[in-house]
């Protein structure tokens, strides 16, 4: 399986559940042409090293290539997922581990061009 680059935009939430970092949101979806969104100023700042040590512990863990150690960073409360490549709306565990483990094999690996970090 050779690797195709795509364009894609992420959302992600995290939540702080029981002492841990979970995925409570996220959304992927591939960039429409045209040129890219000016960059967006920093909200948080303050969760900036955060938010990049997250993304960086999920971008890791894809590539172990281990559709549980990827699905272990999502909760299993509260989760809303919208995959990059399914058209499958995410809510569980077990629907988490399912989508891993064929994105997994497609050989992801994540880069951040712009960013924006937000805290509710």
């Amino acid at each position: 399986n050779a690797r195709a680059p795509v364009k894609a935009r992420f959302s992600y939430m995290w939540r702080k559940i029981d002492g841990e970092w979970n995925i409570v949101h996220h959304h992927s979806s591939a960039v429409p042409g045209g040129a890219p969104a000016p960059p967006k100023e920093i909200e948080a700042e303050k969760f900036y090293p955060l938010a990049q040590a997250n993304f960086k512990k999920w971008n890791d863990a894809l590539q172990t290539k281990d559709e549980a150690k990827v699905a272990a960073l999502y909760s299993s409360k509260e989760l809303s997922f919208l995959p990059t490549v399914s058209p499958k709306f995410i809510k569980g565990s077990a629907d988490t581990e399912a989508y891993f483990t064929e994105f997994v094999k497609k050989l992801p690996f994540g880069t951040i061009t712009d960013d924006n970090v937000q805290s509710y």
